[in-house]
C-alpha cells in the first residue's frame, strides 16, 4: 500500500485525528477507545467512495487519499466527514475530528503528507472540530 502511494502525483489527502482521544481512554478505558475508533472509521466508510483509499494510520489517525476529485469537492468531502461523526454521539460521547488536507499536484506523497499534517495542526490550534485545506 505505501509503495502505492509514494508512486502517486496528483491526487487529494485528508488526515484525520480524533480529538481529545487520550482523554476518551484515560477516562473510559482502551475498550471505550478502541469502540471509539472502530464507529470513527465507519462513519468516515460511510462518507467516501468506494474508489478512496482510507486507512488507519497510528493510533487515532486516519489518512484518506482520492483521486478524481477537485479542490473544491475535498474541501466539501472534509466538511462532510467532520459534520458525521460530530453531529451524533458515539458510544453516549461527543466526538470531534480535526482534519488536514491537501490537493497535491506534481508533488510526491511525502510532502504532500507533511503540508497535511501542518493543516492538521492549524484545524487543532483553532479550536479542533474543523478542516483546513492546504494551499
Amino acid at each position: 500500500m505505501k509503495k502505492k502511494w509514494l508512486k502517486q502525483r496528483n491526487f487529494n489527502l485528508l488526515i484525520i485525528d480524533i480529538d481529545h482521544f487520550k482523554k476518551i481512554n484515560d477516562t473510559y478505558g482502551h475498550e471505550v477507545g478502541d469502540d471509539v475508533i472502530r464507529h470513527v472509521a465507519q462513519r468516515i466508510n460511510n462518507s467516501i467512495r468506494t474508489k478512496d483509499i482510507a486507512v488507519r494510520w497510528g493510533g487515532e489517525e486516519f489518512i484518506i487519499t482520492f483521486t478524481d476529485m477537485t479542490p473544491p469537492q475535498l474541501h466539501i468531502k472534509a466538511g462532510q466527514i467532520c459534520h458525521s461523526i460530530a453531529s451524533v454521539p458515539i458510544l453516549n460521547l461527543s466526538i470531534t475530528v480535526s482534519i488536514g488536507g491537501i490537493s497535491a499536484t506534481d508533488i510526491n506523497f511525502n510532502d504532500a503528507y507533511k503540508a497535511a499534517d501542518k493543516a492538521l495542526y492549524v484545524s487543532k490550534n483553532q479550536g479542533r472540530n474543523q478542516y483546513t485545506i492546504a494551499e
